[in-house]
């Protein structure tokens, strides 16, 4: 950086011997003969930023110089150096002023050489250290706008067909400040059968999305060879669905950690046969199921004891049915719902949701996804949630 100095020396015999003595050493030297001299100069000189001031001067003296530059609301970083031939009492009031350094007007030219050139090295860390956080803010920005196209991805993502023959499909998904892993889906896998799921993947980050894209397109790609979710047959209808144990073990397979980064993710796989109302499940480390039994006003877990995929390739999963009745709902969710916090620190737990979908059996369930979300997120007394929220329920009109 160029050597620049500001000298405030208001004495026009001193002020010469000073410059005279800084040129030598190879300074370049503005001079002022007072603090509102000295304003006015920096100003012009915006490339200046060690200011060398004399103390006792006119209309603004170098403690009121020095507070001013050395304000929060000043335009530039000052490393300023008090030049006094007064008593120890000075150094109290530059110290309270901001001063960073003290030079007696006595003091010889190798000294005064030193110490500048000790001022000039703290502002070149200084400068180093405002333009590294320049490119950190200008790095944190481009993540900040790729992280809000990540979520307006993940927005796309979400199913768009909610109506299918005998069945209807609500969902709330609430993204939290930063990018998560949950995602939620449903498709026809042929006349008789939709697949409804909801995993979650550990964590937060751009890893977690990434690995959530890919899971949710392994599952979406529901034909060919390698379909996760049917296999092929050479007799017609040339293909089988697979149950939703083998979907979940072949999701396993997939993507089981190769390196250190310790991903995996739980879910629900489930898929319902729309004309008589079976629902097959699997589930791999996921909170359960939420059945309610509309006739009967009542619900209770479908849960199951399992590994999370993504972590042991040891891990198996079962296939299990439930006979749902015309009318019976089903929720599943992300643990960001049952482990929302309230203000002491109490989780709304899957004992408290459960309990919530019983109060509001009797509203739609459009509304009632909606109102679960709001109603937790009131208990919380937040405005935004720490972790994604995800909650899908689905009823079963009947044959």
């Amino acid at each position: 950086m160029s050597k620049e100095i500001l000298l405030v020396e208001d004495n026009k015999v001193m002020q010469l011997l000073m410059t005279n003595k800084l040129s030598s050493r190879g300074y370049q030297v503005v001079t002022a003969i007072n603090g509102i001299d000295a304003l006015n100069q920096l100003k012009q000189h915006p490339s200046i930023q060690l200011v060398l001031s004399d103390w006792m001067m006119p209309e603004l003296n170098g403690i009121e110089l020095c507070f001013h530059v050395k304000s929060p609301d000043y335009d530039r970083y000052i490393f300023f150096v008090l030049l006094s031939g007064r008593d120890d009492e000075s150094i109290v009031e530059g110290i309270n002023a901001g001063a960073d350094d003290f030079v007696a007007k006595e003091t010889n030219i190798n000294e005064l050489d030193a110490r500048l050139k000790a001022g000039f090295r703290t502002l070149e860390l200084h400068n180093q250290l405002v333009a590294k956080n320049i490119e950190l803010d200008r790095a944190y920005a481009t993540i900040h706008q790729d992280l809000d196209s990540a979520n307006t991805l993940i927005q796309r993502m979400l199913p768009r067909q909610t109506t299918f023959p005998g069945m209807e499909l609500y969902y709330t998904h609430v993204p939290s400040a930063q990018i998560g892993g949950d995602m939620l889906g449903c498709m026809q896998l042929d006349e008789e059968h939709v697949a409804i799921y909801l995993f979650d993947v550990a964590g937060h980050g751009v890893a977690s999305a990434l690995m959530s894209f890919a899971i949710q397109q392994s599952i979406s790609a529901n034909t060919g060879t390698h379909s996760n979710v049917k296999s092929k047959k050479d007799t017609d209808p040339f293909y089988m669905l697979r149950d939703p144990s083998e979907v979940l073990s072949r999701l396993n397979q997939s993507y089981l950690s190769q390196d250190n980064n310790n991903l995996y993710f739980t879910m629900v796989y489930a898929v319902l046969n729309i004309r008589n109302g079976t629902l097959s499940y699997a589930s791999a480390g996921h909170p359960p199921m939420i059945w309610l039994q509309t006739e009967r006003q009542s619900s209770s877990f479908i849960e199951q004891d399992s590994f999370v995929a993504g972590m042991f390739d040891f891990a198996s999963y079962k296939t299990e049915q439930v006979q749902l009745s015309p009318g019976d709902r089903i929720f599943l969710y992300s643990d960001g719902i049952t482990e929302a916090e309230s203000a002491d620190n109490q989780q709304y737990s899957e004992a408290g949701l459960k309990n919530l979908v019983e109060q509001l059996a009797p509203i739609p369930a459009k509304e009632q996804t909606e109102s679960i979300a709001n109603i937790v997120k009131n208990w919380c007394d937040i405005e935004q949630f720490d972790d994604d929220i995800s909650l899908l329920a689905f009823e079963w009109k009947g044959n």
